[in-house]
């Protein structure tokens, strides 16, 4: 047994039961206890994670429906690789082909789906922690090392999000780590380098990224260990063979693949967005960063055996992470750090346990395990509040994307989508535009949209379907402002499902829009010209025109009331049509601006007014954008009508809760689908 083994297995040796414990070795024996507790903590959110993701049947991400298309058009014979976007589809294959071909198994046996790929991304993470083990262990020979360079990995809130998506990332990450394995396990017989090459070439053929940081790694471990002619064979192997496909790839699509990977490639650069994104990265793992940067250093000038793995391998991925700042990017540009920072850091836990108890290095190891403990606890709470939260919410809305998907299926013709066009692919039907892609093209002038934005002014398309995410406008980055523009000239918003509103062409034949439906005991209190929306307890009636244009009149007899703090809400009184003898109120909301300053009521009803006689379809006031408090987005121009009990001795209830509530409809005589069981906008139709 070679001496620094005989070191290595005297240690572990000491941390066993049966075996003489000093304090210090009772220390680092809880140590490493409490943060293989944590590693397992990750392990289960990671298995729990990818189960919600790999079983949702809608898109998670803008970015896997483009693949599913490119499996469908792959399967059909049909070339990835256009060599212009001359006419539809407008559509770009950004990525090498090896995902797509990896796909397509599960799309043509099953049908388009989701869940093939997301298992597969699931698949190539727990094999990225694999090998990064084997690559530990290989160098340092030793387990918990090894153990805890996996456990990391896969506890990364990126790696745990990024892992549930159908996405190509995962894959060209395990190809990348595996052909790395191979160089370090057989860095002298040509099995171990030939296969190495082959690995490294298909990761590059995933994801073209990933043609740094583990080739120059396996470049700079082959040179340091069997010199430079071993390291440059590695060079020709894998430029060569990944030379020779991309000639054979661009002259098979007449140029068309040179043009999608990259001069399609052309998004914007920001210091901004790289700030932002390093500091979520600093604020998930900054122990990890710290630790890194002191090995990416420390290893070296320890001559430890195998830096010269860990060391280029961290810096190349530094390298791709700092692309980051490209707009449209996300987590997935940092997944090679996250692989590197674990590969550093099972690196220092086998360095820091080589001495016997006792040695100073050994109290190294004990700080060190604390501190990744720490480390992978924090990791796991980032996890929890910020990107799981990005899976169950979509989980949340479930209801409202099947009844997105119903009414999808129900329009025929070219429908042009963004964050959900992955429900199109889904129906089996292809995608006609990719928006962010061709956005970013058309503000780099390398595509002309003239003729496209002109399609859209002539309401060529069916439908459009727009997300508007809450907090920020990113539906700006998707589509041009000449896109937008004419979608609010040629088309009107007529349903909204989950945050995505679905725009008809204007010229499609109206529907007219019912002022009081047959045998109804109340009219209908405003008009609802683009829709309305159950909100669980009440009604939200939308109405075209601008503010203090659309009128809000009085559903039946009765007498007001508004109470002195309302600033855009009223309510009167009514016998109970269905109820002989009991009395009920219904209920105004919303008539106030955005802000919920200014009051849209008419002003013969001040706050403080009570008991005035107000007649059916006399006007109360104009409909308004209030959302109900401070720090509330505002919503479309609506008026919210609801029934509500009244108190005995005729007075308006005192909290308005949910329990106060009745249901509207049969007052109004309006029907809802479903029963209003989802937030759907829908048209206003009467009951049969």
């Amino acid at each position: 047994m070679r001496p620094d083994s005989e070191k290595r297995f005297s240690g572990a040796l000491a941390l066993l039961p049966g075996h003489h414990l000093t304090f210090q070795s009772a220390l680092e024996l809880l140590a490493v206890l409490v943060l293989l507790l944590a590693l397992s903590g990750g392990a289960w959110l990671f298995l729990r994670t990818e189960a919600l993701s790999i079983t949702f049947p809608y898109p998670l991400d803008y970015g896997e429906a483009p693949l599913v298309d490119q499996a469908m058009r792959l399967l059909a014979g049909e070339s990835l690789y256009l060599p212009t976007l001359d006419s539809a589809p407008y559509t770009i294959s950004n990525y090498p082909p090896l995902y797509v071909v990896a796909i397509s198994p599960f799309v043509a046996l099953w049908g388009p789906n989701f869940w093939g790929g997301r298992l597969l991304s699931a698949l190539s993470a727990l094999a990225s922690g694999v090998f990064l083990a084997l690559i530990i262990y290989r160098l340092r020979r030793d387990a918990l090392a090894a153990l805890i360079a996996a456990g990391l990995f896969l506890a990364f809130p990126f790696v745990v999000h990024w892992s549930g998506l159908l996405r190509i990332d995962l894959l060209a990450l395990a190809l990348s780590l595996g052909g790395l394995y191979a160089l370090v396990r057989a860095p002298e017989g040509w099995a171990g380098l030939l296969t190495g090459a082959v690995l490294l070439a298909a990761a590059a053929y995933t994801r073209q990224s990933y043609a740094l940081a583990a080739p120059f790694a396996a470049f700079i471990w082959l040179w340091g260990g069997c010199g430079p002619r071993r390291a440059f064979t590695l060079a020709a192997l894998v430029g060569g063979l990944g030379g020779a496909v991309f000639l054979a790839l661009n002259a098979a699509t007449r140029g068309g693949f040179f043009f999608n990977i990259v001069t399609a490639n052309v998004n914007d650069f920001g210091m901004e967005r790289l700030r932002w994104n390093l500091e979520q990265f600093w604020d998930a793992a900054s122990w990890l960063s710290l630790l890194g940067a002191g090995m990416l250093f420390g290893l070296p000038a320890a001559r430890v055996k195998g830096w010269t793995v860990a060391a280029p391998y961290a810096v190349g991925a530094t390298l791709t992470a700092l692309t980051i700042g490209k707009i449209g990017s996300n987590v997935n540009y940092l997944l090679e750090l996250c692989a590197a920072l674990s590969l550093l850091a099972g690196m220092a836990v086998a360095w820091s346990r080589m001495a016997h108890p006792g040695k100073t290095v050994r109290w190294l190891a004990v700080l060190l395990l604390v501190v990744l403990g720490w480390q992978t606890r924090h990791m796991l709470a980032v996890t929890e509040s910020d990107y799981v939260l990005r899976t169950t919410s979509r989980w949340d809305v479930l209801e409202e994307l099947r009844a997105l998907d119903a009414a999808v299926a129900r329009i025929e013709g070219p429908v042009l989508a963004d964050e959900y066009m992955g429900i199109l692919t889904l129906q089996g039907r292809p995608l006609t535009i990719q928006p962010f892609e061709v956005t970013q093209l058309a503000w780099a002038g390398v595509w002309d949209q003239t003729a496209f934005v002109e399609q859209i002014r002539n309401g060529e398309f069916a439908a459009v379907m727009i997300h508007y995410f809450p907090t920020f406008d990113v539906y700006r980055e998707r589509w041009t402002a000449e896109m937008l523009a004419a979608v609010e000239e040629a088309y009107k918003p007529v349903a909204e499902y989950a945050d995505t509103r679905v725009y008809r062409p204007r010229n499609a034949p109206a529907v007219p829009v019912p002022e009081t439906c047959a045998g109804a005991p109340w009219r209908i209190p405003t008009r609802a010209d683009l829709g309305l929306r159950w909100d669980s307890v009440a009604l939200m009636l939308f109405g075209r025109g601008n503010l203090t244009q659309v009128p809000v009149v009085a559903a039946a007899d009765g007498r007001l009331y508004r109470a002195a703090d309302w600033q855009g809400s009223v309510a009167v009184l009514h016998e109970d049509p269905f109820q002989p003898g009991a009395q009920v109120w219904s209920f105004y909301d919303g008539l106030a601006s955005a802000d919920g300053t200014t009051s849209y009521i008419a002003s013969e009803f001040p706050p403080g007014s009570e008991g005035v006689p107000v007649k059916q379809g006399q006007l109360l006031g104009y409909q308004g954008v209030w959302n109900g408090g401070p720090g509330s987005m505002p919503v479309w121009q609506h008026l919210r009508f609801g029934v509500v009990r009244a108190e005995p001795g005729e007075r308006f209830v005192n909290t308005l809760t949910g329990a106060a509530f009745l249901d509207p409809t049969p007052y109004l005589g309006v029907t809802l689908r479903d029963d209003g069981a989802y937030r759907e906008l829908q048209p206003l139709r009467c009951g049969e």
